[in-house]
């Protein structure tokens, strides 16, 4: 560490956002509370038949979460997304990278050819001044894998978290298009909550009439009902 990294060391001290453990500048969590963290333990949540009667995914092949929408976790996402605090996105990337590298021990376990976010439509873009989702996911996910303009979103459709779940569905029926080449390939959409699946449902169907050969959705969070 050089004389800078420890003036800031001093100056501003990190500590464990769980356990309160001094830290290293740039870290949020420690690695023992990153390790033992609960998570779900499957690599492919679909298997589960209740995630499969919550979430009635048409287009979506396999599913991967770290955990239920519940606090600690919820509050981070909502201070990040919403109060623009990134050192929660830091902490929650971390959780995600650990995760991601243990499900990737399972013997069944493939990495996608591509990770790609769920985009933000560019009003909505300009009035959060960032996609969360791809700063979540960079980070978490192998260099070379995150495409970060594979989907567009050229229509301005109504805010998901207004509507009930068949509305949901309609109001993305057309949201999204494929802007990469996807023949082929196993695709992999990351965002951060997932509530009904109509958003990562309707971006794996214009995937698949693309040509994509499996779409999974990645988030951080599934909420139950």
């Amino acid at each position: 560490m050089d004389a800078l990294s420890h003036l800031r060391s001093w100056l501003f001290p990190q500590y464990c956002k769980l356990c309160s453990q001094s830290l290293p500048m740039g870290a949020q969590l420690c690695q023992h509370c990153c390790a033992t963290f609960s998570t779900f333990t499957e690599p492919d949540l679909l298997v589960r038949a209740d995630i499969q009667r919550l979430f009635p995914l048409r287009y979506v092949d396999h599913l991967v979460a770290l955990q239920w929408y519940r606090p600690p976790v919820s509050t981070w996402l909502k201070q990040y997304k919403y109060a623009h605090q990134l050192h929660y996105q830091v902490a929650v990337s971390q959780l995600l990278q650990q995760h991601l590298h243990t499900l990737s021990c399972a013997d069944n376990w493939q990495w996608p050819d591509s990770i790609v976010p769920i985009p933000l439509a560019h009003p909505r873009l300009v009035w959060r001044g960032f996609n969360q989702c791809v700063l979540l996911w960079q980070q978490a996910v192998p260099q070379g894998l995150f495409v970060a303009n594979a989907l567009a979103r050229p229509l301005s459709t109504k805010q998901q978290a207004k509507l009930g779940a068949r509305s949901r569905r309609k109001n993305l029926a057309n949201a999204f298009t494929v802007k990469r080449r996807v023949q082929g390939m196993h695709i992999a959409i990351v965002d951060d909550v997932m509530t009904t699946g109509a958003t990562v449902d309707s971006a794996a169907r214009k995937l698949k009439e693309a040509g994509a050969k499996e779409v999974s959705a990645w988030v951080v969070c599934l909420t139950a009902k």
